[in-house]
């Protein structure tokens, strides 16, 4: 399919790119709903389940930051159509440098990270996950190949596919043969859904990649030195992400690590309309800096988050009345103790919006620096603030630790966005107010025709 240049062209990447998401947050939702209530009898389970994906999600993320970027756009600037091939050759070479290192790392301290995250149970998992790490090699070059060439359509094809065989397969399982389903089968089903995956990638990108392996040591540099920043900030960020996880295993026991994941299961399916918006926001940002300078990319920020906080206030308010029923839909009654922690963080959860679209607009204007060192102290700060909370407050100290980092880290986010683009914080509150009044203004639309259709 040729795609045209201008609306149409943002319409369907932008509308393949958030069907992408929003599905790979309901396979998510729906697996984790399946496995909570129906496969693993106890939190404990759980919660080695919720380590082993979040440490193969973080080598994911990590690899993408290096990788992403920096082949797209070598790809597809026409000064490197003739070096495509190079091009290639070295992201693929960097994707499997990346890919070793991990499994050397694991095969090296994998007694150790299982000692220090209080969870024996968890090495074989991560022994089988290698075979996990060797098939992301092919899968993710393969995505990135058609993120250059604009194949969004065929990206959310494979990943549907890859999330889809892991959900119908535990499906199956748990209707015919329940016995099997234990942690370690669970990680095969992984493996099967992700090769799957992969040959769907394959095929929808075989037009593009070229067989013969062809690099040299100066693209390598100049892709690595392009991606350097995003791939740090990724490596911070992600392990961010993590921090509750690692933290309570490793101070306390895997089954409050699984309290905490259902908690963040329910912040991530808030999350993405934060995370649809940034993926918006990035082209559009880079191309008001190009045309209007950076008065237009402060007026994108305060509208998009503030637009963003009117429909994160609602929800988080009702969480917070009804913890009981949100945990129940997700968990189940067992996960009811994570309810006190739930109410704690989720009535900060409005700061969040802030954070994404912090770093879709520094990339945009050309400051990924100053992204990576915000993570970086974003990182540290949560780890610092976790650690101490678990220490003074017992297993509940973690969420008072990401009250707390969440704060700072909001402060130091807000106070470079008004030195760099003069974003104010009253104005993206002041847009969420604008937004309600836009909705009430709707529905009064919609009840005066119903009214003159029933007349």
């Amino acid at each position: 399919m040729k795609l045209k240049s201008g609306k149409s062209f943002w319409i369907y990447s932008v509308f393949f790119t958030l069907l992408n998401r929003f599905s790979l947050v309901l396979f998510g939702v729906a697996g984790y709903i399946i496995l909570a209530k129906k496969v693993f009898p106890t939190a404990k389970e759980m919660g080695i389940w919720a380590l082993f994906t979040s440490i193969i999600a973080l080598i994911e993320t990590i690899k993408q930051g290096l990788l992403r970027n920096p082949m797209i756009k070598f790809l597809s600037e026409p000064e490197y159509v003739n070096n495509r091939n190079k091009i290639q050759s070295a992201s693929l070479l960097t994707n499997m440098a990346f890919s070793l290192l991990s499994i050397l790392c694991i095969l090296a301290g994998g007694h150790l990270l299982v000692r220090w995250l209080n969870s024996p149970d968890l090495y074989p998992l991560i022994q089988w996950g290698m075979l996990l790490i060797v098939l992301l090699i092919p899968f993710n070059h393969f995505e990135v190949l058609l993120q250059a060439h604009f194949k969004f359509r065929q990206i959310f094809i494979g990943y549907f596919f890859r999330q889809g065989v892991f959900l119908t397969s535990v499906i199956l399982l748990l209707i015919f043969h329940r016995s099997s389903l234990s942690l370690i089968n669970l990680v095969k089903l992984q493996i099967l859904a992700l090769a799957g995956g992969m040959l769907v990638l394959l095929y929808f990108a075989k037009e593009y990649f070229y067989r013969k392996f062809d690099t040299e040591k100066k693209t390598i540099l100049r892709m690595f030195h392009f991606g350097k920043y995003i791939f740090g900030t990724n490596v911070f960020s992600a392990f961010g992400r993590s921090a509750d996880q690692f933290i309570t295993a490793g101070l306390i026991s895997s089954e409050v690590v699984a309290y905490y994941n259902v908690v963040s299961r329910i912040n991530n399916m808030m999350d993405v309309p934060s995370v649809a918006v940034a993926d918006v926001l990035f082209p559009k940002n880079v191309e008001a800096v190009a045309s209007s300078g950076e008065e237009k990319v402060r007026y994108y920020f305060e509208r998009m988050v503030g637009n963003i906080i009117s429909i994160i206030v609602p929800v988080s308010l009702l969480i917070f009345i009804m913890p009981h029923l949100f945990i129940s839909l997700i968990a189940g009654s067992k996960y009811y103790a994570a309810i006190p922690i739930l109410q704690t963080v989720i009535l900060f959860s409005f700061l969040r919006p802030f954070s994404y679209q912090f770093g879709a607009t520094m990339d945009a204007i050309g400051k990924p620096k100053i992204n990576f060192l915000v993570n970086l102290v974003a990182m540290c700060l949560n780890y610092a603030c976790m650690y101490a909370g678990l220490r003074l407050y017992g297993w509940m100290g973690a969420a008072y630790g990401a009250v707390v980092s969440a704060v700072l880290s909001f402060l130091i986010i807000y106070i470079v966005l008004h030195k760099t683009i003069g974003v104010k914080l009253g104005e993206a509150f002041r847009y969420a107010g604008l937004a309600y009044i836009d909705m009430i203004g709707i529905v009064k639309k919609i009840s005066r025709k119903d009214r003159q259709v029933s007349s």
